[in-house]
């Protein structure tokens, strides 16, 4: 078992099944083991997998005590700075996965971008950064019934407003950077 997550651990079977990224710069990492760049959170996340491939991670953030760790909100740990809320569970986080837009995080925000380059004439097929994104996609509609996420960013502005409150009461005496670049401090 990777994780005591089951939605985690059917995306390990996905992952394991696949030859290359299914979404940009993402990779599981080992459940629970890193504390993603930001020791002072350890206690209230689990880093679950590698956001970029510069080092940014996804963490379940322990909001409260529920025994169901994929009805969680995720944050993004950002490799340059920033801690953001990125969705208000697993199976969001999943929807915005699918989307195939990579995350670009700093203090101020996190952004969803399509880094996919169109074919180029007879040059080529175009750069994608997730080309098997479209298993992914299957796999997540034959697995949950979910679909990509067309707006990814609208679903983090969203899972922002939700949580906003509660996110920064619990971050901003640990990192006022974060709550500092949202206007709250």
């Amino acid at each position: 078992m990777y994780a005591p997550i089951p939605a985690l651990n059917l995306l390990k079977e996905f992952e394991d099944g696949v030859e290359d990224y299914f979404a940009p710069g993402f990779e599981l990492i080992a459940f629970g083991e890193d504390d993603g760049g930001y020791p002072q959170l350890s206690d209230r996340i689990r880093p679950f997998a590698q956001a970029t491939g510069s080092g940014s991670t996804y963490a379940i953030w322990l909001l409260d005590d529920r025994a169901d760790l994929a009805t969680l909100p995720v944050l993004l740990l950002g490799d340059e700075g920033g801690v953001h809320v990125v969705a208000r569970d697993l199976p969001e986080l999943l929807r915005v996965l699918a989307s195939g837009r990579s995350p670009r995080c700093d203090w101020d925000g996190v952004d969803y971008d399509d880094e996919r380059e169109e074919a180029d004439g007879d040059e080529g097929d175009g750069y994608d950064p997730c080309p098997e994104n479209p298993a992914f996609r299957a796999w997540l509609r034959d697995r949950f019934g979910l679909e990509a996420a067309e707006d990814p960013d609208a679903v983090v502005r969203a899972a922002g407003a939700e949580l906003g409150d509660a996110f920064a009461a619990w971050i901003g005496p640990l990192i006022p950077d974060a709550v500092a670049a949202r206007g709250t401090a």
